[in-house]
């Protein structure tokens, strides 16, 4: 267990000497106060699991799913293309501003 600065056995130790002594108020003063600690580390721990469920969570939405691989393939072949005449003629043919594009000549 790690030491806090109000460390629920400094708090126990202080209600049974308070006890002890006779002064039962102080007593229950300090039995309220171990009371919040174990309160406070108990909700500290249930926020540690869902800060760390959230961040599994959001490392797996960031990966690549199945459907955006198809997404990603076309994008890739997008990529590729010289201009929109080539795509649409499968490579047939090249638009007129397409850097690509032969001159076509009379020659062979």
């Amino acid at each position: 267990m790690t030491r806090r600065p109000l460390d629920v056995r400094a708090l126990a130790w202080c209600a049974v000497q308070s006890a002890r002594n006779g002064a039962p108020w102080v007593c229950a003063v300090f039995v309220a106060g171990s009371g919040l600690v174990v309160v406070a580390a108990t909700r500290e721990g249930a926020l540690k699991d869902a800060l760390r469920r959230e961040a599994v969570r959001a490392q797996r939405a960031r990966r690549l799913h199945p459907a955006d691989a198809g997404a990603a393939e076309a994008a890739v072949a997008l990529a590729g293309w010289c201009c929109d005449a080539w795509a649409a003629t499968a490579g047939g043919e090249h638009g007129a501003s397409c850097r690509y594009r032969l001159p076509k000549g009379n020659g062979a």
